[in-house]
């Protein structure tokens, strides 16, 4: 129990740090922001789990508890400072690339990781010094909910490499299929509006119907459900949705339409942030393939693009099949998912780095198996609290965080698969 409320008392001051850091700052917290503050309470539960897997090894060896504790702090030093540096050097090169709502992401991931970083190896250490000190925390039991497995993961790679391949040909597919309509009014330009009717539903064709009724132009009509709701999402270009918005209220009265959301981007503003988002993807991906040549190898770094390139693609992939379309609000999550991905994988290499420098016996195949098996009960808690947190999101945030959960909630699926296989 005290360790678990070490844990919930670091994170808390995480959050206080973040949101007086932002305020201080005077940052304006958007969708990619939360999407920011989300990946940044992942990472900071992640580095909680893996100091406590670390410290649980290092009790089962028979260490005191004291012994155990700087142990486990020393082994999950590197792991968690190289997965939050990778992730700062991305939101660093968002920050000074990108514009919009997606700098707030990077302001918020920015902040966010120098205070995870800071509460999870100084602060919880320090609450740990003084609970011994004290003598309020003599022993620690810890139980271990998911026993160390043995599974030969390596031994499969031909068959999910090939799978991951068949995937992300498809994902491309579609994508290239689509077309525009894979994107929003975020980079198309035009009106958005999002209707919910109150009380009587009318048929989706009816509602085309009418609009087309009154030329508007081209005119994308969609239903899109969030927990037991269900909303309009009308595109029509720009400065139409007022027209639009009139005509259905009075063309289906008893339908009770209440507006969810409604903006209006240019198209030249829409271009210009799709550059500046690819761009500044694009850079971060080159700036975390530079580091992890550098404090791993050119393998270790080519592994690492790989699998963000893996999972991004496979993600939008599954995105657009969906019908949905690409925003400002998905770019962020994208974004999550990338980060979420690179600190995935840099935990199972550092541990794979610890086997090879420590003179572990057997085979590279055998080290890197053995490296993904112990690693694996952090991989499945982290991930599973993720999961919980965005489909809790998905389930009850309304139809503007839907998207953005139902994002995230494939990129983590995605991301775990790719970190493990």
């Amino acid at each position: 129990r005290v360790p678990g409320l070490i844990a919930n008392i670091a994170l808390a001051i995480n959050m206080i740090i973040l949101f007086g850091a932002m305020a201080m700052f005077g940052s304006v917290l958007t969708l990619p922001g939360i999407a920011g503050i989300i990946l940044t309470l992942g990472m900071a539960i992640d580095a909680n789990v893996l100091i406590y897997e670390r410290l649980r090894e290092e009790m089962e060896a028979g260490k005191s508890l004291k012994a155990a504790l700087d142990a486990s702090y020393d082994k999950a030093f590197s792991a968690i400072f190289d997965s939050n540096l990778t992730t700062l050097i991305t939101a660093l090169i968002l920050f000074w690339q990108a514009t919009g709502p997606v700098k707030g992401f990077a302001v918020a991931l920015t902040i966010g990781i120098i205070a995870s970083m800071f509460t999870a190896l100084l602060v919880t250490r320090n609450l740990f010094s003084w609970a011994i000190h004290l003598g309020l925390l003599k022993k620690i039991t810890m139980s271990n909910l998911i026993k160390t497995t043995n599974y030969d993961f390596l031994g499969k790679r031909r068959t999910t490499v090939v799978l991951s391949i068949l995937i992300m040909v498809a994902s491309i597919a579609v994508f290239a299929m689509r077309g525009e309509r894979n994107f929003g009014v975020d980079f198309k330009g035009g009106d958005r509006l999002v209707l919910e009717a109150t009380q009587k539903q009318p048929a989706l064709n009816d509602v085309r119907s009418a609009i087309n009724s009154i030329n508007v132009g081209d005119a994308v009509v969609q239903i899109e459900r969030s927990a037991a709701k269900e909303f309009y999402t009308i595109r029509t270009p720009k400065d139409t949705s007022g027209r639009v918005e009139q005509h259905l209220k009075a063309t289906f009265p008893d339908a009770g339409f209440k507006v969810e959301q409604a903006e209006t981007v240019g198209s030249v503003v829409g271009s210009e942030l799709a550059r500046s988002s690819v761009i500044a993807l694009l850079l971060g991906m080159a700036g975390i393939f530079l580091y992890v040549a550098v404090r791993f190898e050119f393998a270790f770094a080519a592994g690492v693009v790989v699998a963000l390139l893996h999972d991004v693609i496979i993600t939008i992939g599954i995105f657009a099949l969906l019908g949905r379309e690409l925003s400002l609000v998905i770019v962020g999550a994208i974004l999550t998912i990338a980060g979420y991905s690179v600190n995935d994988t840099i935990v199972v290499f550092d541990r794979i780095r610890e086997g090879i420098a420590g003179g572990r016996k057997g085979s590279v195949i055998q080290i890197m198996n053995k490296s993904i098996n112990e690693t694996m009960s952090r991989t499945i808690l982290t991930g599973g609290v993720t999961l919980l947190t965005t489909a809790a999101l998905y389930l009850f945030g309304g139809p503007v965080l839907a998207d953005f959960a139902l994002t995230i909630l494939l990129g983590v699926l995605i991301g775990t698969y790719s970190s493990v296989f």
